[in-house]
């Protein structure tokens, strides 16, 4: 008879990734005060592991470690063993990935920790074999030796965790206050781009990420200095991207990272938050250049978006796995004869030659769909590219059969700002109606759903249920959603609701010394009250913070909005100074502060945006916001009704007010007079 799996105490949460667990002879409990009770009693360290469920490496020591169960019962034996989703609780993971790094030098995925009675670290790693291999000890072996560690030396232990602990505490509460370093963005850009690697795009060598905070600072500033090379580099990531395995060529939508320098190998899993951020990528990219191909890859994108992201009461999924039927990638590879025997012999030969399919494959055997080879020189006809374009639609309706990855249906709060901003903008630049829908779908939804039994905002919504309490990643990232919604359809109660967000963070997250904490107060489990600050592969919650808040001082007048995000570059100065790369989101919030935001309000006698109004929209202007008031709309309530004071239609036309750096402009009603006194960097002609 086959054997019975037993669940354990992760049957009873909402999050699909310690659900994978719960079957797991492991004795796994989550985070909370019933293990660290166990622990105490039975006087046992905390193993913490610390993942996501489309981490590849998370499953992968599953498998190995987690399931057999002789390591469970040396975990079980030994150790009070804990299961964290990361993107539930980014603060656990922010402070235990912080104590590794110090221990090891290195963090990542699978995060393993061990921790004493009082939550303090004192030795950790990533994934760990079953075995020693790799170069990395087997978890056995690091078992057994923290065991007789914890029995025989236990004052060792007791001191790693309080000095790991002491500073960890020490580090989160330094603050350096010093000028506003006018310069550094200019400096920043350039060391950068020492990274660039300017054969393949992207920057340093493999693995390849997207790093969308590195793109976005050297588009800002590169833009201002015309086709410059920061900006070349930029618009030439997007293409080698766009014609890379990371980005799939059938469906949509751009996978984790690249395992090579080259673009070509994925590492196959989807997150929201890449695919949010870099829809709005190449919409700038379109608005540089005009360039169909960038407009293509954000159609082909926000479909995906709508077929696989999107939850039927409208928020947005979290991830899609990388593996489907326990191999990695398996639902993304094809082989020549599947090729063969899906289309007709014509567009057979136009996939196969289109996308470099081969017999050998360029992936354990299969092949990765990608235009990675210089293909310009084969000049595709109309008639075949009618052709190629049918075969794609015939190809992704037979991938739709197989089985799919595993999707994590969490609906993060942070990671739903990110897409509403990146539907928001695309639908400014392109004007499909149906990214703004999706958009407008998915704020209702969160500012209705995702809150807590108090009315707070919550963290994750699934299920049916809201969970987590709110971090300053949730409210910045909604906050900066609700502002690009605004500039997408002009509902006031847009801009109203992303002042309130902003100044609730304000009130939760702000320190007396400038700086802002990732949790609130109510966060006293935790050995130390992280602070946020440095990217990762989203932009630090307080970067998009001192956005907004410059934003809505622009909008409002409201001078203690600008005051604030003035206070926060003095408080982060040393670090920006000091790691460009770690801040690049906060430094491009520091270039918006410096160079000033122009302001472009519309006026006019009609129910609709005007032309001379989407025609701005089309265009890239780093730092602005736009205002509109249509036909008979009241301004008494309307939060940004500073700007529209004293302001009407000349001679009847839409007109255009132009405010650069507190200096108005005459009034303007012609789209080609606005193109002339502002700056709208061009690297190709329409």
């Amino acid at each position: 008879m086959p054997e019975t799996k037993v669940a354990n105490r992760l049957i009873h949460e909402a999050s699909p990734y310690l659900l994978q667990h719960a079957y797991n002879p492991v004795d796994w409990y989550p985070w909370g005060d019933e293990a660290f009770q166990k622990a105490k009693a039975e006087d046992k360290p905390i193993l913490l592991s610390c993942g996501y469920s489309a981490c590849h490496w998370c499953h992968v020591m599953e498998r190995e470690s987690f399931e057999d169960p002789e390591i469970a019962g040396l975990m079980n034996q030994y150790f009070v063993n804990i299961k964290v989703d990361r993107e539930e609780r980014p603060d656990l993971d922010q402070i235990y990935q912080q104590a590794v790094q110090m221990i090891t030098g290195h963090g990542g995925w699978p995060l393993t920790a061990f921790l004493d009675h009082n939550k303090r670290p004192f030795y950790g790693g990533t994934y760990y074999p079953p075995v020693s291999m790799y170069g990395r000890p087997g978890l056995p072996d690091i078992l057994e030796a923290i065991h007789r560690k914890w029995i025989k030396e236990r004052d060792q232990i007791h001191e790693a965790g309080e000095k790991l602990t002491e500073y960890l505490q020490t580090e989160a509460g330094k603050t350096h206050q010093a000028g506003i370093p006018e310069d550094l963005p200019e400096k920043a850009v350039s060391e950068l781009y020492r990274y660039a690697d300017t054969n393949n795009g992207g920057f340093n060598n493999a693995p390849k990420f997207p790093n969308p905070n590195l793109l976005q600072l050297l588009i800002n500033v590169g833009s201002r200095r015309g086709a410059s090379r920061e900006l070349e580099h930029c618009l030439f990531t997007l293409d080698r991207m766009a014609r890379g395995g990371i980005y799939d060529q059938l469906g949509g939508g751009f996978h984790r990272y690249s395992t090579d320098s080259i673009w070509l190998i994925p590492h196959f899993e989807k997150m929201l938050y890449d695919n949010a951020q870099l829809l709005k990528l190449y919409s700038v990219g379109y608005q540089l250049t005009g360039d169909q191909e960038y407009r293509r890859i954000v159609k082909e994108t926000t479909e995906y978006t709508r077929r696989e992201m999107t939850a039927p009461e409208g928020g947005f999924y979290a991830t899609q796995d990388a593996d489907s039927e326990g191999d990695e990638g398996k639902y993304f590879l094809w082989t020549p004869q599947q090729i063969q025997e899906a289309l007709d012999e014509d567009q057979a030969r136009l996939i196969i030659e289109y996308y470099g399919i081969s017999q050998e494959g360029n992936f354990e055997g299969k092949n990765i769909l990608n235009r990675l080879p210089e293909s310009d020189d084969w000049k595709i006809n109309a008639e075949d590219l009618a052709k190629l374009k049918t075969a794609r639609e015939k190809l992704l309706r037979i991938r739709e059969e197989r089985v799919k990855p595993f999707r994590d249906e969490k609906v993060i709060t942070s990671w739903n700002g990110l897409m509403i901003s990146g539907l928001a903008i695309s639908f400014q630049v392109f004007e499909d109606r149906a990214d703004y829908e999706t958009a407008r779908r998915g704020a209702n939804f969160i500012l209705k759903s995702s809150r807590l039994t108090n009315g707070d905002l919550a963290r994750v919504y699934k299920d049916g249920k809201a969970y987590g309490e709110a971090f300053l990643d949730d409210y910045a990232f909604l906050a900066r959603g609700l502002l690009d919604l605004y500039e997408a359809d002009f509902d006031s109660n847009w801009l109203t609701r992303s002042m309130e967000l902003t100044e609730e963070a304000i009130d939760r997250f702000r320190n007396r010394n400038g700086l802002y904490y990732l949790t609130s107060e109510n966060g006293s489990e935790l050995i130390s009250r992280p602070f946020s600050g440095v990217d990762q592969a989203i932009p630090s919650g307080v970067a998009i913070h001192t956005e907004n808040l410059l934003k809505l001082a622009a909008y409002t007048g409201k001078k203690e909005f600008r005051e604030e995000a003035g206070g926060i570059f003095k408080a982060y100065s040393k670090e920006m100074s000091h790691n460009s790369w770690g801040y690049a989101a906060l430094i491009s919030a520091l270039d918006m502060y410096l160079q000033g935001i122009k302001e472009f309000v519309f006026v006019s006698d009609e129910s609709n945006p005007p032309e001379i109004l989407v025609g701005l929209r089309r265009k890239f202007l780093p730092y602005r916001i736009i205002g509109w008031k249509g036909a008979g709309e009241e301004l008494k309530k309307h939060p940004a009704g500073v700007l529209f004071e004293g302001r009407e239609p000349v001679n009847g036309e839409p007109t255009c007010y132009v405010c650069i750096n507190q200096s108005c402009l005459p009034p303007l009603t012609k789209g080609e007079e606005l193109e002339k006194v502002c700056f709208y960097p061009r690297v190709l002609s329409d």
